[in-house]
């Protein structure tokens, strides 16, 4: 790794043994991944967790060593010119009896949230910054944690971030520098596998089963979609998050839509590849098939907004609720960022979903809550794909419709 001389004095503690610890993280990973140098950074998005059941089993010593570590972090300024949101597991949800709503967490993680934001982050909480003002420019050198806000940033949006962890995210966020590798290239940018689409996309969730259907094939590649259409932003939410949960992918190409594949030769930077992967209707109805797997029609948990609902999907979610109400035994949570609910509220979006018996939930999801449930009705490819494993419950995903239909009848009643 080529270092500057002021790169090299933090590495040699001439700002503190902590920015120190910052660049050596940021030096042995990019040797690590074959990088020359380190280059400015002027957007990150990083996870300031206190630890919750994902810890289970650590010794106090080590969740003491870990505090200690992100309360350091927190006394440092972020670096300037970088402007740096964070994402956290901050839970403070009155009547809901989780392991994080424990009080000692509850002040941590408080304690926590003050200090990054003293210390220059914005506090955005959420696993899609993009839905609440951290949205970085096309060519834009980002460190952003959550893998689908990192497919989202590379590919929607044109920015440039390699999948960052909790480590190098802050380190970033206090040095503005990351090393120069991966997705950061042009020639790294190039697509890797053509699928060519046919079935029509008529929701978000239709998205993110192409999303789900491409990631395993792509792997660590770049898939490149022709012939799906313009999607929204919440289509491309979706697409993002289902590719980032069955595959390693950290960008996708959708031709004639995202900003570096205005064709699909673009995409592929002039030689499109013969071979290509189909996505017909019928790889549409197995890929919903896939996490579909259930022993009864009666449901408990009907979870929407993952990733993080948009106002727009609040919109109509209340929209689906207004007169009814959910089934007796049926819990209907919309997860969201603090400042969409304030939107919610304003509009009255959140009293038309409270009054048919949901609830808006914020900076949080019920997966990382380890919620228990039996089976769960959830328009997201993501919830769906973890909820098996870290909740341990059937899954059913569809359309946003199907869902409100499910959650007001008490049992899955189908897609029609």
């Amino acid at each position: 790794m080529q270092l500057t001389v002021d790169q090299s004095a933090i590495l040699d503690g001439a700002q503190g043994p902590y920015l120190s610890t910052c660049m050596r993280w940021l030096v042995e990973w990019g040797e690590a991944m074959g990088a020359r140098r380190l280059v400015p950074c002027s957007n990150t998005h990083a996870l300031l967790p206190v630890p919750n059941l994902m810890a289970r089993g650590a010794s106090p010593k080590t969740i003491d060593a870990y505090i200690g570590g992100l309360r350091e972090a927190c006394t440092h300024r972020t670096a300037p010119g970088c402007y740096c949101t964070v994402h956290t597991s901050f839970v403070t949800l009155d009547g809901l009896d989780v392991p994080e709503n424990d009080p000692e967490q509850v002040r941590l993680q408080q304690e926590l949230a003050d200090m990054s934001a003293e210390a220059g982050f914005i506090p955005t909480f959420t696993c899609a910054p993009y839905l609440v003002g951290n949205v970085p420019l096309m060519g834009e050198v980002c460190a952003w944690t959550e893998s689908s806000a990192v497919v989202y940033a590379n590919s929607i949006l044109g920015a440039r971030t390699t999948r960052h962890g909790s480590e190098s995210a802050m380190a970033a966020s206090l040095l503005g520098l990351v090393p120069e590798f991966g997705v950061l290239f042009d020639e790294n940018r190039k697509g890797t596998l053509r699928v060519e689409v046919s079935a029509a996309l008529k929701s978000p969730t239709d998205w993110g089963a192409l999303g789900y259907f491409a990631g395993p094939l792509a792997g660590l590649g770049i898939p490149v979609f022709h012939g799906a259409g313009r999607p929204s932003q919440d289509d491309a939410k979706q697409l993002c998050a289902a590719l980032a949960t069955s595959g390693g992918v950290t960008m996708c190409h959708i031709a004639g839509v995202t900003p570096e594949a205005p064709t699909l030769a673009a995409a592929f930077h002039g030689v499109i590849p013969e071979h290509s992967v189909a996505f017909t209707p019928e790889t549409l109805r197995s890929t919903y098939a896939s996490l579909r797997k259930r022993t009864g029609d009666a449901i408990d948990s009907v979870i929407l907004g993952c990733p993080h609902a948009s106002i727009r999907e609040i919109a109509e979610i209340a929209a689906l609720l207004k007169g009814k109400h959910v089934a007796a035994g049926v819990r209907l949570w919309v997860d969201t960022a603090s400042s969409t609910k304030g939107g919610a509220d304003a509009m009255g979006y959140t009293r038309t979903i409270e009054e048919a018996g949901g609830r808006i939930l914020c900076d949080t999801c019920p997966t990382n809550l380890r919620m228990g449930a039996r089976r769960i009705v959830t328009h997201g490819f993501k919830q769906a794909h973890y909820a098996r494993g870290m909740v341990g419950a059937e899954v059913i995903v569809a359309a946003t419709e199907a869902c409100i239909r499910a959650a007001v009848a008490g049992r899955w009643m189908g897609d029609e």
